[in-house]
C-alpha cells in the first residue's frame, strides 16, 4: 500500500535549522533511492537477465524432455501395432496350425520333386507367454540333393513362419542319387481354445 509522505518545516525554527533538516531529509531520500537502485526488491538488471535465461533454459530443458517422450511414446505405439500385425500374420490360431503346416509342407515338397515318408509332432509352452505354443514337426524325406535344395528354398520363401531348425542327409544305399533327409521344424501357435494333436506320425502321405 502506498503512502504519501509530506514534511512541514514550519515549526522548525531558524533558515540554518530548516536548511540543515531538509538537506539531512534529502539525503537520506537519496540514500534510499541508491540503495533500491543498487539492490532493488526483485533483483538487479543483471540477476532479473541472469533469472530470464535460466527460466528459458528450463523451459527448453522441459519441452526437448516432453519431445522425447512423445516421441518415444509414438515409437511404442508403433511397435504395439506391428507386434500385432506379426503376431496375426505368423502365429498360427490353434484351431488351423496343424491343417495348414501340413497343407504347405505337402504343397512344398510336392512342388520341389522330394518325398515325405513320415511324420510327428510335439508342442512346448513358450516361456514369458500365456497363449503361445512352440510346435515341433519332425519329418523324414527322399530325394536327390537337387529336390533338398529346391524344398529348403521354398520353405525359406513359405509365407508361414516355418522355420528349419535342424536338418541331416545320408546317401540311400539300394538309390543311386537318393538322399534320405530328416527335417525338425518350428512353428508357433497362438491358443484359441482348441485342440491340435500333441504327437502324430504319418508314413507317406496323409
Amino acid at each position: 500500500m502506498s503512502r504519501n509522505f509530506s514534511f512541514s518545516l514550519n515549526g522548525i525554527r531558524g533558515p540554518g535549522t530548516r536548511l540543515r533538516t531538509l538537506a539531512i531529509v534529502l539525503g537520506v531520500l537519496n540514500a534510499v533511492a541508491i540503495y533500491f537502485y543498487i539492490a532493488p526488491p526483485g533483483g538487479s538488471r543483471r540477476d532479473l537477465l541472469s533469472q530470464e535465461a535460466q527460466i528459458r533454459s528450463d523451459i527448453e530443458v522441459h519441452r526437448m524432455a516432453a519431445l522425447r517422450l512423445k516421441t518415444v511414446s509414438q515409437k511404442v505405439e508403433l511397435g504395439g501395432e506391428q507386434t500385432e500385425q506379426f503376431a496375426g500374420q505368423y502365429f498360427l490360431p490353434r484351431r488351423t496350425a496343424f491343417a495348414t503346416i501340413v497343407s504347405e509342407l505337402l504343397r512344398i515338397s510336392s512342388a520341389a520333386g522330394i518325398h515325405e515318408r513320415e511324420r510327428s509332432y510335439s508342442e512346448d509352452p513358450i516361456e514369458g507367454t500365456d497363449d503361445l505354443t512352440l510346435l515341433t514337426v519332425n519329418s523324414s524325406f527322399q530325394g536327390t540333393y537337387a529336390d533338398l535344395m529346391n524344398f529348403v528354398n521354398q520353405v525359406d520363401h513359405s509365407s508361414l513362419l516355418l522355420i528349419l531348425d535342424s536338418l541331416s542327409a545320408t546317401p540311400q544305399q539300394e538309390g543311386a542319387g537318393l538322399l534320405n533327409v530328416q527335417m525338425r521344424f518350428l512353428a508357433v501357435i497362438h491358443e484359441d481354445g482348441s485342440a491340435v494333436p500333441g504327437s502324430a506320425s504319418t508314413g507317406g502321405r496323409p
